[in-house]
């Protein structure tokens, strides 16, 4: 007969099947590179890169209220690390999401898309900035499902962030829907989580040094001709 399997031994077990499953991957932009752990991206899924924005195409996130259920809510989660490559700073970020929704019944309340976009330095966490989701109107009734999608930003070029610094970007989202009475329905889902980043470039020191002794020749080209006689 087997001994028992205590909790411990069965926690351990559990932690390192879920370490060893779990793997942070880098996917490179034009100017940036996005790295995540692939085991916490959670309804999001797998993400795609093209040129500088990260964007998801979610196959499951979505919410439904049947016959009078009240309200439905479903929420998710991804983290990542942003960093600029050599030579780059980051500017801006902008996320852009879209889905569809249908409201049918008298009793069909609502649905609603929310969320929050949040970034801080990976230097100095301190440094923290978020902006919340603004979405489209919701409130067609009937069918075919109708669009919606939602936008938010944030500025990373002010003096507070580190130049050529990264950061750790977080995108929350929350969907909703909510039914009266029997007979109505209300659904939405999330098919598209793009967030896209804006980057300058940054003088190398060795651009910096030729820049100042372009500016040290032309002010002593001016001092020069100045005391002529």
């Amino acid at each position: 007969m087997k001994p028992p399997v205590s909790f411990a031994y069965a926690a351990a077990l559990f932690l390192a099947a879920h370490a060893a499953s779990a793997a942070t991957v880098t996917l490179s932009g034009n100017s940036v590179d996005f790295t995540f752990d692939d085991a916490l991206v959670g309804l999001f899924g797998t993400p795609t890169v093209l040129d500088d924005t990260i964007y998801f195409t979610p196959t499951d996130f979505d919410v439904t209220s049947l016959n009078g259920a009240g309200l439905s809510f479903t929420d998710a989660l991804v983290n990542i690390s942003v960093s600029p490559k050599a030579g780059f700073d980051l500017d801006s970020v902008s996320l852009f999401e879209r889905g569809t929704y249908i409201l049918l019944g008298s009793g069909a309340k609502w649905v609603e898309a929310s969320g929050q976009l949040s970034a801080f330095d990976l230097v100095d966490p301190g440094v923290f900035s978020a902006a919340s989701l603004v979405s489209t109107p919701t409130t067609t009734i009937g069918l075919p499902p109708n669009y919606w999608d939602a936008t938010a930003g944030i500025d990373l070029d002010s003096a507070t962030w580190q130049a050529g610094g990264g950061i750790n970007l977080t995108i929350e989202n929350f969907l909703i829907a909510s039914t009266a009475v029997s007979g109505s329905m209300a659904f939405m889902d999330k098919a598209y989580i793009g967030a896209s980043f804006v980057t300058s470039s940054v003088p190398e020191p060795d651009d910096y040094l030729l820049m100042l002794a372009s500016i040290g020749l032309v002010g002593f080209v001016v001092a020069h001709r100045s005391n002529r006689p």
